[in-house]
């Protein structure tokens, strides 16, 4: 973290003078600064011109509030300290707390006799004392939300269109929000480096075949017609953080089995289990999820332990919410077809068209529990 943080700071005396701070600074560094901030014409401005039109930009309130605006609850905590107090020093200050403050120019660090300190110019706090904080923070306060649901629905779905979305928000708020505040809040985010993509009204999930066109037409496709699973708003932001899932019963159920039986690494068994919901939530096949058990390195001990994990694998498959289905589980799904077949469409304990069986001695039982010996049934 210390090292982090010296490599972009200023190595020297600490200066607190925006003028002075901006015509210590290379060329390259204002041009940086210049290019996050938009300032228009720089491609032909000389150094003191950068740093003059920096300077501009930086004691600008207006300027100051669209910056202040797009901060992450983190970064707005650090808003007050570094204006009332003349540094923070602190060598271990998360780099990610203050870095969108340090590439915009409201905040410089400096590195000198072995400390860290972390300040906002005197200029920028004084443009910043005349902005109402308190007003403003109820204004970040309802962006973040807007910015949390869009992650949220990125998590969950997969895939949504912003008109459903923003039919979504709006029934879980009094006052509504249009299409077009969506899509700027998105552009926000993507702005800032948030994993997802916005094309064509439709907010994608960026990791979802990394932006592959095709891929990204294929699951909105795959979600024709659907009705959307929409939770409470409280469990619904929960969404936005990209760790989250629900743990299911069938979930808990496997990872129970696997840390009894498998392995005894929790951490690892967690690791498993996360890449396990994820691949469910992709629609992965029952074959690649029965390899992740090979990639985490937790093997099977015996032909019964496998027969138990494919089963319990097609439980946590069919209650896990997925993409192509708009947020619905396989069971939920099957519910909801008026006068068909319950079962249809959920996962089987094997499916004859997969060899999804782990591998195991040739002439120990199959795993599927036929009774056969493997080589004369799924290792034919």
């Amino acid at each position: 973290m210390e090292e982090r943080n010296i490599q972009h700071a200023i190595i020297g005396d600490v200066m607190t003078r925006l003028p002075e701070i901006l015509q210590s600074l290379t060329k390259s560094r204002l041009s940086s600064l210049a290019t996050v901030n938009q300032i228009s014409g720089r491609s032909k401005m000389k150094k003191e011109e950068l740093a003059d039109a920096l300077s501009a930009y930086l004691t600008d309130p207006e300027q100051l509030k669209s910056i202040v605006l797009a901060t992450d609850g983190d970064e707005w905590a650090l808003l007050e300290p570094l204006m009332k107090e003349s540094s923070i020093q602190d060598n271990a200050l998360p780099f990610e707390q203050y870095s969108y403050y340090l590439e915009r120019g409201l905040v410089f660090s400096f590195f000198n006799e072995g400390k860290l300190h972390v300040l906002m110019p005197e200029e920028v706090k004084a443009a910043a004392a005349t902005l109402d904080l308190s007003g403003l923070k109820q204004e970040h306060d309802s962006s973040q939300e807007i910015h949390e649901y869009i992650a949220a629905a990125a998590h969950l779905y997969g895939v949504i269109k912003l008109d459903k979305l923003v039919q979504i928000f709006n029934s879980q708020h009094d006052a509504t929000m249009t299409e077009e505040e969506l899509a700027q809040a998105a552009a926000e985010m993507i702005e800032r480096g948030q994993n997802i993509i916005l094309h064509d009204g439709t907010l994608f999930n960026g990791f979802i075949a990394s932006g592959d066109e095709g891929k990204l037409a294929e699951l909105a496709e795959s979600q024709t017609g659907k009705p959307y699973y929409v939770p409470d708003k409280e469990e619904l932001l929960r969404y936005a953080d990209f760790g989250y899932f629900e743990m299911t019963p069938q979930l808990d159920e496997l990872q129970t089995f696997v840390l009894n039986n498998m392995s005894k690494d929790k951490e690892l068994v967690e690791a498993l289990i996360d890449d396990i919901q994820l691949g469910c939530t992709n629609k992965s096949s029952m074959q690649e999820l029965i390899d992740l058990f090979d990639k985490r390195k937790v093997p099977f001990k015996s032909p019964v332990h496998a027969q138990r994990i494919i089963s319990l694998l097609a439980e946590v498959y069919n209650n896990t919410r997925m993409w192509a289905n708009a947020g619905h589980t396989l069971v939920e799904v099957s519910a909801m077809e008026e006068g068909g077949d319950s079962q249809k469409g959920l996962v089987r304990l094997v499916d004859d068209n997969e060899n999804v069986v782990p591998k195991v001695g040739r002439n120990e039982p199959c795993p599927c529990g036929s009774g056969l010996k493997y080589k004369k049934c799924h290792g034919k």
